[in-house]
């Protein structure tokens, strides 16, 4: 019997056996629709073949997704993630085929329309009134509806008179920023890199490309990446932000005119428009997020993961997969190279650099000569007990940020929290507002004049009383971004500010817009969380300030030193980019934190000499191997019980292994769910792995009714 494995997307389940009906050809990768229980679900082919007929009855496949057929390589991939972090198969395809592409989502357009100024025809007044105001130059229709107050049915009755014409639809397109042409010759540094990787293209070998802020790793990037698209292959080109696209794309542009973004900001017909594009060859270099990862490239020669430290490359959600890990595992099964760059790399990429199982390439120096940027360190505990009072923009923060509106240049504000003030608290009993879903306190946002919370995403009305005892005056603590923006004007007299946030971003194309603007010199200052602290290039940024640089020593992690260390030194690489020197002032309550001096004085030898020795000590990685099982649900008592219960037969495969709880998560309510976790600390990834296949051969961990369970290997967070 000819049938077919089809693996759906639906969690803890394997492929299903579906008949393939004569006359439907399909293959290994085909994107297919079959029935599943009383409706349809969408899947992809892992198997076809003539076997036994099962004894029961087997459905028919109904038909094949028109166009979507992943190619054999990223099938593959596909299945070595699922195995390694325990998901289904399906799942890990439809992370791999976005929805648009499964449902033929078509690309957005818009009409355009504009007046035929020569007209002579005869029209009622009406019509002539909206005639005269049309305008001249193609317009969205909606916007001259909206505009001249009229509907689409005057504007049909002009079109059919000859009096204006309705453009051909377009496609709305992403928004592109324009670059400065970037053919210089290759400083020695440089070219020892390119030299380096291009012996090994062909053949799969993982690079760390470890250079300071602005030593000219793109570049380094782009020649290789020309090598590799003469040979009549592709390039898979990930970056961690979705902000750091623009600037990049515009930049590759330039060298290679057949490049692709993909991120998930793009509408779904965009995506599966750009996905068709890619499958059929018509591009050269995918540059994206994470997920680009999947970017069904028909024959990608060669694989650059830049800012390879990023927090971001590690999906939260089924799959949790790690983009930069996978990334590797590609290069290996494809047999080409794989660049990991970043100016701080991960302790993880810095221990296999020197373990020899990486290659490692460092640029010391920046192309132009321009020097890093000379560090300034306020102690805030001494700068509030000098002004008596306190105070949140230091006098030297202050009076240099002046200096850059006197001489023209442009500066950086680092803060990593937005809203105006994160607390909104009873002067009476002390008590916070809280969010109802989570167990976190409520952010105000000023400018909308409404608390939301930056987890589940629930916002209200900012209360006149206490919830807990119903006083009348609450008091806005703590600094954010949007407070932020509204200081630096008030301190430094004709500054203006661009804030850079979730808030400002969140319109479509929103990054691309901001940074645009900035470049073009619409603002003296950025202002802006952890979007701004990377891999952008303003030639004209001549100070960065760092606020409240020490606080997230402060969270519960094995990674926070490590993430204070580099996102104070790569927002410090912001400035002095161009010819003019630059400076960055940091200010903390614990300037002498090692991260912190570190970052500044450019010792990054010594942080991460101290930093693995706490770790081989403690057992982290890059010594160990960490596995994370959440328990969550609406009942806490029921998540509680079945945690403990599992962890029992957690302890039974442990083998060695420790097993640190289970207890409650630091974040125990989050969403409208009560969570409890396991943290699993294992000899190396490959224990790790063995413990799990031998709990999978005990029957798993069963689902309970109303409690989730999440396995997360190579945990992001261990909070």
């Amino acid at each position: 019997m000819h049938l077919a494995a089809v693996a759906l997307d639906l969690p803890n389940v394997g492929p299903f056996t579906y008949a393939v009906p004569a006359g439907l050809e399909v293959a290994v990768g085909d994107g297919v629709n079959v029935p599943f229980r009383h409706g349809e679900r969408q899947g992809f082919v892992v198997d076809v073949g003539d076997w036994p007929a099962p004894d029961y009855a087997v459905k028919p496949i109904s038909s094949r997704i028109g166009g979507v057929r992943l190619p054999t390589h990223l099938l593959s991939l596909c299945a070595w993630a699922s195995r390694y972090y325990r998901c289904a198969l399906g799942e890990v395809l439809a992370a791999a085929v976005p929805a648009p592409v499964r449902t033929g989502v078509k690309p957005e357009r818009r009409v355009l329309i504009r007046k035929v100024p020569e007209f002579v025809g005869k029209l009622t007044e009406r019509q002539q009134g909206v005639w005269a105001d049309l305008p001249n130059l193609p317009t969205p229709i909606g916007e001259v509806l909206t505009t001249l107050g009229t509907s689409r049915g005057v504007i049909d009755k002009l079109i059919a008179a000859g009096a204006a014409i309705e453009e051909v639809e377009q496609d709305i397109q992403e928004l592109r920023l324009e670059a400065r042409d970037e053919r210089f010759p290759l400083t020695d540094e440089q070219q020892v890199a390119v030299a380096a990787v291009s012996a090994a293209l062909g053949r799969h070998e993982t690079f760390l490309l470890y250079g300071v802020t602005g030593s000219g790793k793109t570049l380094v990037y782009l020649d290789l990446a020309e090598q590799v698209i003469a040979k009549g292959q592709q390039v898979l080109f990930l970056l961690p932000e979705i902000g750091l696209t623009p600037q990049l794309a515009a930049r590759i542009r330039n060298r290679i005119p057949r490049t692709a973004v993909w991120h998930s900001g793009f509408t779904g017909g965009e995506r599966g428009e750009t996905w068709h594009r890619i499958a059929a060859g018509e591009v050269d270099l995918i540059v994206g997020t994470r997920s680009a990862l999947f970017a069904p490239l028909p024959n990608p020669g060669l694989i650059i993961v830049d800012e390879e430290h990023d927090p971001s490359y590690k999906q939260e959600s089924s799959p949790r997969y790690h983009a930069r890990d996978l990334a590797i595992v590609h290069g290996q099964r494809l047999g080409v190279p794989v660049i990991l760059g970043s100016a701080t790399p991960s302790l993880e990429t810095v221990h296999n650099g020197r373990e020899k199982r990486y290659t490692v390439i460092t640029l010391k120096k920046r192309p132009k000569g321009g020097a890093l940027p000379i560090p300034v360190v306020v102690d805030m505990r001494q700068e509030r007990a000098e002004q008596k009072r306190p105070v949140d923009l230091s006098r030297a923060l202050v009076d240099r940020l002046r200096a850059v509106k006197a001489k023209s240049e442009q500066a950086i504000v680092l803060l990593n929290r937005r809203g105006w003030s994160p607390v909104i608290s009873c002067k009476k009993c002390g008590e916070a507002v809280m969010c109802g879903s989570c167990a976190i306190s409520l952010t105000w946002h000023r400018g909308i004049d409404r608390l939301k919370c930056h987890y589940c995403g629930h916002e209200q009305g900012r209360p006149s009383t206490c919830p807990a005892c119903g006083h009348d005056q609450l008091s806005a603590t703590g600094l954010g971004t949007e407070q932020l923006a509204a200081l630096v004007q008030e301190q430094v007299p004709g500054m203006s500010v661009l804030r850079v946030d979730a808030d400002t971003v969140a319109q479509r194309q929103g990054h691309a817009r901001l940074f645009q603007a900035f470049a073009a010199g619409a603002a003296d200052c950025l202002v802006g969380t952890q979007m701004v602290a990377k891999g952008l290039d303003f030639p004209r940024v001549t100070l960065v300030g760092v606020l409240s640089a020490d606080k997230g020593l402060s969270v519960p992690e094995f990674r926070a030193a490590e993430r204070t260390w580099q996102l104070i030194a790569q927002v410090a690489g912001r400035a002095g980019r161009g010819e003019r020197p630059g400076e960055v002032v940091v200010q903390a309550f614990d300037p002498h934190a090692l991260p912190i001096r570190c970052a500044l004085e450019g010792r990054p030898r010594s942080f991460i000499d101290a930093e693995l020795q706490l770790r081989r000590e403690y057992g982290y990685p890059p010594f160990a191997g960490l596995v994370r099982i959440v328990w969550s649900g609406p009942d806490l008592a029921a998540v509680q019980l079945l945690a403990q219960a599992q962890a029992q037969r957690l302890a039974m495969v442990l083998d060695g292994a420790l097993m640190l709880g289970p207890n409650p998560c630091s974040l125990a309510f989050l969403k409208d769910q009560h969570r409890w976790h396991v943290l699993i600390k294992a000899g190396s990834r490959g224990v790790a792995q063995a413990l799990l296949d031998r709990l999978d051969a005990a029957g798993g961990l069963p689902e309970s009714k109303g409690v989730s369970i999440a396995i997360d290997v190579d945990p992001n967070t261990t909070a």
